[in-house]
């Protein structure tokens, strides 16, 4: 597991430009050593930002707090205590609704529906409250919308993908799995060599590292691809 300021100083190391073990801390810098730290953090958002689908930035909602109130039919992320989100997952039969006074035993399924199809069902005439059977999400406020409106307090089950995560502090650390955290530093390497003119080799080896971890981080953290085929008749 390696922290901010351990992978900035790996980026230091690897880079042969810097002498000493720097920086001290990835706070209060300036000139070359703040633009060091500035590039292993956008290394990090770089590496969140190659794929949509990484499975580390998939989570659950709280259950605890995903629960409606009757009669309201929206959901903004901070109704629900989220504030990482990205986006909503609309994954066929991930999400789950169950009416809190009954319990888990009435737990199904609902069907996401696009925005147009949610406002042409639930969003004119007069609605009657009722249990949801779907659901979709608004275009402006990025709320989770239940229709029909909850005739009751229910409980929500779902997966969300979170906003790429930022480095800030000296033990932030990639919520990653640890073993790719040098991948960081090998992008960061390259965002310095790039902006140094750096000798060709020094950059071919920091892309030879990176794309080798890159490989393997996305066999790990990115779904199989499946290709589908129907008999010959």
């Amino acid at each position: 597991m390696s922290t901010y300021k351990e992978l900035s100083q790996d980026v230091a190391r690897e880079s042969g430009t810097f002498t000493g073990v720097v920086p001290a801390a990835v706070t209060s810098q300036t000139g070359r050593l703040l633009k060091l730290v500035n590039w292993t953090a956008d290394a990090w958002v770089m590496i969140q930002n190659l794929h949509s689908a990484w499975r580390w930035m998939r989570q659950e909602f709280d259950l605890t707090k995903t629960i409606t109130i009757s009669g309201t039919a929206r959901y903004t992320p901070a109704a629900w205590s989220i504030t990482d989100l990205a986006e909503w997952i609309n994954e066929d039969g991930l999400v789950t609704i169950y009416k809190s006074s009954t319990g888990v035993s009435d737990e199904g399924e609902i069907n996401h529906i696009s925005w147009a199809d949610y406002r042409y069902l639930y969003g004119r005439g007069t609605q009657t409250n009722s249990r949801p059977i779907r659901w979709s999400v608004s275009p402006d406020d990025n709320e989770f919308c239940l229709g029909p409106k909850p005739d009751a307090v229910y409980v929500v089950n779902g997966e969300y993908r979170q906003t790429a995560q930022v480095l800030a502090a000296n033990d932030d650390t990639p919520n990653m799995p640890s073993r790719f955290h040098k991948m960081v530093t090998w992008r960061a390497v390259m965002l310095l060599g790039e902006h140094d003119e750096a000798a060709p080799d020094v950059l071919v080896l920091a892309e030879r590292k990176y794309l080798a971890f890159l490989d393997a981080l996305e066999r790990d953290q990115l779904s199989p691809i499946e290709i589908g085929a129907e008999p010959l008749a």
